[in-house]
């Protein structure tokens, strides 16, 4: 993992936003961390929000291994330090409601595919109890017999990788 952590600093205003580590699979810095959530916002919100307030500003970019980083750190103000925790807050609950949705979607999924098994397994019944007056017909009905089962078989099968 890299260790080298990184800000961007305005020397007119005094003021840094901490972008922390760059992450080359996500090709995204990690963004400001919240001690109150133990987490990064993994996104650019705040280095969005520092750009737009310092658009015309001479701007530093800075990685931990620099002296001046470690200056800037301990004599400037940290961009909207009071945000973080409650930025990464909603993020983390935006998050939380988005996996119990995706759950929830999965669940309703699970129970269409159990209710169509269902179906399926009353027209095996059907077919399996109806007697047959010729050769052909008994293919017909061996014919519908295997399908039905292979549907249920397939049925069963992903419902088993849903639970996975």
């Amino acid at each position: 993992m890299y260790n080298t952590s990184y800000i961007l600093a305005c020397d007119k205003d005094h003021v840094y936003t901490a972008l922390n580590r760059f992450d080359p699979k996500q090709n995204a810095f990690e963004g400001e961390y919240s001690l109150l959530h133990n987490t990064y916002s993994r996104d650019q919100y705040f280095l969005a929000r520092f750009l737009i307030e310092h658009v015309a500003h001479p701007l530093v970019f800075l990685n931990s291994e620099s002296d001046r980083y470690h200056e800037v750190i301990h004599n400037y103000g940290h961009f909207r330090e009071d945000d973080i925790s409650r930025y990464v807050q909603e993020r983390v609950l935006q998050e939380n409601e988005f996996e119990q949705t995706l759950t929830v979607q999965q669940s309703i999924g699970q129970l269409q595919l159990l209710i169509a098994k269902k179906m399926i397994e009353k027209e095996l019944e059907s077919v399996q109890n109806t007697p047959s007056s010729s050769e052909r017909d008994t293919y017909v009905l061996l014919g519908k017999d295997w399908a039905f089962r292979w549907s249920v078989n397939t049925i069963n099968d992903l419902v088993e990788q849903g639970r996975a």
